[in-house]
């Protein structure tokens, strides 16, 4: 079955060849120099107790920065934890919120796009219409059941 969005993004082997440079960036005085809707978020594996540090985009949507992924770390962050992250080249401690929930996720995806526009929100959140109009609450919640998105809500401890 298929969608009217699909996801689009950068090859993963850019990914993860930029990641490295990333995370030096963002930890360094020169973290301005890339996009602020960007951090460091350091999770610690549930199976492997190893910490992972993941450069995420992300969006403030009422005091609460919001982070959109499809990817499998994530699951690390099930049954809320608290985690840190490194944002303006300073790490501080936060609670992370994974909501997995195809209803709740397309909610969080319709608020970026409010808050960002169409065009930003589609590029922020690696995604394309299969047509111009802006997605309906329907299509992003099918996509989020089809493509397995993730939200994760952070908030300061």
């Amino acid at each position: 079955m298929t969608t009217a969005i699909e996801p689009r993004g950068p090859p993963r082997v850019l990914i993860r060849l930029a990641n490295p440079v990333v995370r030096t960036l963002l930890r360094s005085p020169l973290h301005a120099l890339l996009d602020p809707g960007v951090l460091l978020l350091h999770v610690t594996g549930r199976k492997t107790g190893r910490e992972y540090t993941i450069p995420v985009s992300f969006t403030d949507i009422d005091g609460q920065l919001t982070v959109v992924t499809a990817d499998r770390w994530r699951l690390n962050l099930r049954d809320s934890k608290d985690v840190e992250v490194t944002w303006h080249g300073r790490r501080r401690r936060v609670r992370a919120r994974l909501h997995e929930d195809p209803a709740s996720v397309a909610v969080a995806y319709r608020q970026i796009i409010d808050r960002l526009g169409w065009p930003r929100a589609g590029h922020r959140l690696g995604i394309s219409p299969a047509h111009a109009a802006m997605p309906t609450m329907s299509e992003l919640k099918e996509a989020a059941r089809q493509y397995d998105w993730s939200v994760i809500k952070i908030t300061p401890r």
